[in-house]
């Protein structure tokens, strides 16, 4: 797709994956465009590739039309960074990437997915469920792939599905979505944004540019998503569509767990989908037949036929890091769920098991692990490891659960196989930390994969 110029002078902050991406992409597209981050290392990678980097102390704010800021800067603290400080003071506009889907009036159809599980697999759920030989529907944003990479190549009838964060939604202005799922809302990056009320703020701007035209897609499965569902009209114009899988819904779409079969019911229009649950790709969990759900209710507003989405739903599979089975040994099902970092995550993924040995820790949220007590009946043996490694053990232990505490995540898998090896009865180890990975890795993808690779490690010796 060819991209019309702007005549705008852009400043992005913050040179990570997207933060590149972006810039190289904009690069010739604006009058005058400025670039920064505070490690040296990735400066010099961005002037080998041509970009103008340029100290913030060096720049003339009042000029500035943008700074596109990395997500994961708080521009709202009350000291925050120093070029946030610069560009409020000149009422420089503080955005990130994905506002420039507006900016630029790229003209595909968006879908916007949002909550705090579940976000990424939903989007691939969505991109794989409507993407046919006539669209081809891309996923994007905080999934991992980045605005900047796919836009060059996008045709005028693709559908784009974006994973946006709390931190991104923070930073819109204009931008829209035809689109936009809300799938949960529970406690998590309270240490940025302060408090419950301003994170559920936060998530609610992903409906707040929609019009009368589009659709707002909410899962009323927790407390917080039913009370905005139920106070939608007075602060929104777009039009409602709740879906639950825990509950009927006669103005809605609901899902029905039987003991072989998944039930679709949408009283939108009164039909109904059956989907066998052994021809499944992906773990049969409660919180996947959410992001199932949610995923389907996009292809049902898109004017898509059920036969069309049946015959695609049995080719989806879970992402990798998302309570991904990594290997099965005797009588041992051993999974990955790096994806985890709070306590509902893990407490999602322990709803799915029995019989779990669980392997969690890493930097605590703010919210720790307060909230498991009441799935602990689940767990027969945990392994702590990381920052939060101490803590949780004499949490667990307090709570007569049987706790180790271990100086690596290599040294708690070791011995959570060591374990369950002696067991009889059907085990499963569920690494699902419960925590942020920063302690140790640079995110969840590197602990993901350092547990599989020490995994593998492991079991050859067994």
């Amino acid at each position: 797709m060819k991209t019309k110029t702007i005549k705008k002078n852009i400043l992005i902050f913050g040179l990570g994956i997207s933060g590149m991406s972006f810039a190289n992409y904009l690069k010739d597209k604006v009058n005058n465009l400025y670039c920064w981050d505070d490690q040296l290392g990735i400066r010099k990678k961005g002037i080998r590739l041509g970009l103008q980097i340029k100290s913030i102390n060096n720049l003339k704010f009042q000029y500035l039309d943008y700074l596109v800021l990395s997500p994961s800067i708080n521009h709202r603290l009350k000291t925050p960074h120093e070029v946030v400080s610069k560009a409020l003071k000149e009422k420089v506009k503080i955005t990130t990437d994905l506002e420039f889907l507006n900016i630029f009036q790229i003209p595909n159809f968006l879908i916007g997915v949002t909550g705090t599980n579940g976000k990424s697999t939903t989007t691939k759920f969505i991109e794989n469920c409507l993407t046919n030989s006539k669209n081809q529907c891309i996923a994007f944003g905080n999934i991992g792939v980045p605005f900047g990479n796919i836009v060059n190549d996008l045709l005028n009838d693709d559908i784009l599905a974006v994973e946006i964060s709390s931190f991104q939604l923070d930073k819109i202005i204009n931008l829209k979505f035809h689109i936009a799922v809300l799938l949960n809302i529970s406690k998590d990056h309270l240490d940025w944004h302060g408090s419950l009320e301003e994170y559920i703020q936060s998530k609610l701007k992903i409906f707040k540019n929609q019009d009368e035209d589009c659709f707002a897609v909410i899962c009323i499965d927790d407390k917080n998503c039913e009370s905005i569902a139920k106070n939608f009209d007075k602060r929104f114009i777009s039009k409602l569509i709740k879906i639950s899988t825990k509950k009927k819904i006669n103005n809605g779409i609901y899902l029905e767990q039987k003991n072989q079969s998944l039930m679709i019911i949408n009283n939108l229009n009164q039909t109904k989908i059956i989907i066998e649950k052994k021809k499944l790709l992906f773990t049969r969990a409660d919180h996947n037949y959410q992001n199932l759900l949610a995923a389907y209710t996009c292809h049902f507003l898109l004017k898509k036929n059920n036969s069309s989405f049946l015959n695609l739903v049995y080719k989806l599979k879970n992402l990798e890091h998302r309570l991904e089975l990594v290997a099965k040994i005797k009588n041992i099902s051993i999974f990955n769920d790096s994806k985890s970092t709070n306590i509902n995550s893990a407490k999602n993924a322990i709803k799915s098991l029995d019989n779990i040995y669980w392997i969690l820790g890493g930097r605590k949220k703010k919210e720790g692990i307060d909230g498991i007590q009441s799935s602990l009946k689940k767990i027969i043996k945990t392994y702590t490891f990381g920052e939060a490694g101490q803590e949780f053990n004499e949490f667990l232990k307090k709570k007569k659960i049987q706790s180790n505490k271990f100086s690596s995540l290599e040294l708690a898998i070791e011995n959570a196989l060591k374990d369950s090896l002696k067991e009889k009865i059907e085990i499963n180890i569920l690494f699902s930390p419960a925590c942020s990975s920063f302690d140790e890795f640079k995110n969840f993808e590197e602990r993901g994969k350092y547990f599989k690779k020490h995994l593998k490690r492991i079991l050859k010796n067994v």
